[in-house]
């Protein structure tokens, strides 16, 4: 398997690179940090996850400004 870019809203934000118990997630942007080195199953389930994270940090700020 080769290494996967992670695309959301058409930004790149990190890159799924082969491991020994699934595809890692290496993070290109400052956002997406946490997620550095967690590992996946398969790209949907990662797609989803870092989906999940950015919805829950673009939450956390609105709420910090009301």
């Amino acid at each position: 398997m080769q290494k996967q870019i992670v695309e959301i809203a058409g930004e790149a934000v990190g890159t799924l690179m082969p491991h020994a118990r699934g595809l890692r997630f290496m993070a290109v942007k400052f956002h997406v940090w946490p997620l550095d080195g967690e590992v996946y199953a398969d790209p949907a389930t990662a797609h989803r996850a870092v989906t999940a994270h950015i919805a829950a940090t673009r939450e956390a700020m609105a709420d910090r400004v009301h």
